[in-house]
């Protein structure tokens, strides 16, 4: 009698097993958490991510940054097994930003984990413009579009513009990163590290934070884009007061310089 029920138990067993966990078979990602947030409000994305997934491949999972003027799809570099490196272009101007996590389940893309990276953070006024002019672009396209599809193709086609449209967005954009009336005055064997500390004292900044201004404030006088090129024949123009509260936090700002 234990004989045949052991086997009538087995082949419930057998016939089961495929069928267990059904539910269950499309969920891949059973852990997600921000090891690091490697930008402050106005920035680029940059992300350390905690992962844990049943499936090594990223085809099936998705990360967004969601903001007013829409979602920018991120691009992912695995670190480890564990641990992803997840970076954007656009940046973040909008203080209700979120970071989506999506897998695809069951033949449809779903929101997983939905973080908050700005907890009570304000865009400093002079980088608002960016971030205004933004919004009011994408609000009126949205609202000619006929059909949701085409809505999230406007959104998705926002880096395509015209080179003279984006050239004098950039062009706005930059006169609001420095003080026209002021200029940095140093001597070709200083280095920025220097510059930095001398100006940050008397911006009330960290030399974190006053390196990191005068390097967006002046991209083009830094060889290949790098914050540690710095020419010596290049005038620097002074960040203005928006872009030195921008990095105003020691903390984030040295994140941030050791990210660059």
């Amino acid at each position: 009698m234990k004989i045949i029920i052991k086997v009538t138990l087995c082949l419930i067993l057998f016939i089961t097993a495929p069928f267990i966990g059904v539910g269950y078979a499309d969920a891949q990602i059973s852990h997600v958490s921000i090891n690091e947030q490697q930008f402050i409000l106005g920035g680029y994305p940059k992300f350390r991510l905690n992962i844990v997934s049943q499936d090594a491949s990223l085809d099936k999972m998705q990360f967004v940054v969601r903001q007013t003027s829409g979602e920018e799809r991120l691009m992912v570099k695995p670190i480890n097994n564990f641990l992803l490196l997840v970076t954007g272009v656009e940046d973040v101007v909008d203080p209700s930003a979120t970071l989506v996590i999506r897998e695809y389940r069951v033949n449809k893309w779903r929101d997983v984990k939905v973080f908050t990276l700005f907890k009570g953070q304000q865009l400093p006024q002079e980088l608002a413009v960016k971030s205004s002019a933004t919004h009011l672009s994408v609000e009126n396209r949205s609202s000619k579009a006929p059909s949701s599809s085409y809505k999230i193709a406007t959104m998705s086609q926002m880096s395509t513009q015209l080179p003279t449209t984006q050239g004098k967005k950039s062009a706005q954009y930059r006169d609001t990163l420095i003080d026209k009336s002021c200029t940095l005055s140093y001597t070709p064997e200083m280095t920025l590290w220097r510059i930095g500390t001398e100006h940050g004292k008397e911006w009330g900044i960290s030399t974190y934070g006053a390196m990191i201004a005068i390097f967006e404030a002046n991209p083009k006088a830094f060889n290949q884009g790098e914050i540690g090129g710095l020419r010596a024949d290049a005038s620097l123009r002074c960040p203005s007061h928006g872009l030195r509260d921008k990095y105003s936090n020691p903390k984030m700002a040295k994140q941030t310089f050791e990210a660059l």
